[in-house]
């Protein structure tokens, strides 16, 4: 994965939701099909202990459609895997409890969605990722920072992330000429939110507003401090909180990255234990809880799945497949 980012990590052309509008063609060809408002309830498991299916809510009347399979692979997380969509019975199997015992939530994110008026070469946006900390004791910082109370945060928040989508992306200005935008991040913790969890998305109310527009404004203010040519070119401001990502991403927590990626969470004995085979016969994981974060981390995670699954190295497939495309071009060139 370190090895992603030693040559610049990559972005994708037209944005990130690109990576789904290609996997679903292929997903197709192969025989499957791609559901969309259709969240899984539950996994279904045989007497036997084995997984065969799953149950989703199918339309308005959230209608409950039982849908069989040779075996399941979740990327719902380990604990919502384990916690919430297993059967009772099985969510006490020793297996299973040792597996949630291993790991802790992730800290929450909070993120705040800047449209800019100007393209990104007028307003001359780097294409680099910012990471803007106020000093360089890291594990000092974070640690007084997750025990400030929900009223301090405002004022006192850390680190916090900055890139600018429009500046990475070559098809932004044919999609949006004379636009651009700014992406700004900094952790949160599900606590600072928890009194307005179990209300409705955009129903939240005025004090969750006010309190979510607060956190907003200071790391926008921070940001223009860096780049004072934006000063009056904001348009348009949105925020997303813990609750937001656990609306939108079922993050029980608010986590965008799955369990908490810790010291703790790479000793042998858990990365052994975290890996795509699960105590329930033909139940897998895969994404970011079986390797590590990221993007990066939850391909490789799809990578140990299919591994798993097809009881073959893929990594190996992969490298005699570089190494044959290689030799095509190199012939090409010649």
């Amino acid at each position: 994965m370190v090895h992603h980012y030693q040559r610049g990590a990559w972005y994708p052309r037209g944005g990130a939701s690109e990576i789904a509008f290609h996997v679903v063609p292929l997903i197709e060809r192969a025989g499957g099909a791609v559901l969309v408002r259709a969240p899984v309830t539950r996994i279904l498991v045989s007497s036997a202990g084995t997984a065969v299916g799953v149950v989703v809510q199918k339309g308005p009347s959230e209608e409950e459609v039982e849908i069989f399979a040779p075996l399941v692979i979740s990327d719902a997380g380990v604990f919502n895997t384990f916690g919430k969509l297993l059967p009772l019975p099985l969510r006490s199997h020793p297996g299973v409890r040792s597996r949630l015992a291993m790991v802790r939530h992730g800290m929450g994110s909070f993120l705040v969605f800047a449209g800019l008026r100007g393209s990104a070469a007028e307003l001359a946006l780097p294409a680099t990722n910012f990471w803007i900390y106020p000093h360089n004791d890291l594990d000092t910082m974070m640690t007084r920072y997750a025990a400030l109370s929900r009223d301090d945060v405002p004022d006192n928040l850390a680190m916090m992330f900055i890139t600018f989508p429009a500046a990475k992306d070559p098809t932004y200005e044919q999609r949006h000429p004379g636009r651009s935008c700014m992406t700004i991040l900094t952790m949160a913790r599900y606590e600072w939110f928890e009194e307005w969890a179990g209300t409705r998305a955009k129903h939240r109310g005025a004090d969750y507003q006010q309190y979510k527009l607060a956190i907003a404004q200071r790391l926008l203010e921070r940001a223009l401090e860096r780049f004072p040519q934006l000063r009056d070119k904001v348009e348009f401001v949105e925020a997303a909180s813990p609750l937001t990502n656990q609306h939108y991403l079922a993050a029980p927590r608010g986590e965008m990255y799955g369990t908490e990626h810790d010291v703790g969470r790479f000793s042998p004995a858990v990365v052994a234990a975290m890996r795509a085979e699960t105590p329930v016969k033909n139940l897998y994981l895969t994404g970011q809880d079986v390797f590590s974060c990221g993007l990066a981390g939850a391909l490789h995670g799809g990578l140990l799945c299919a591994s798993a699954v097809l009881g073959r190295l893929l990594y190996l497939d992969l490298l005699l497949l570089k190494k044959k495309i290689k030799r095509r071009r190199g012939r090409q060139a010649a």
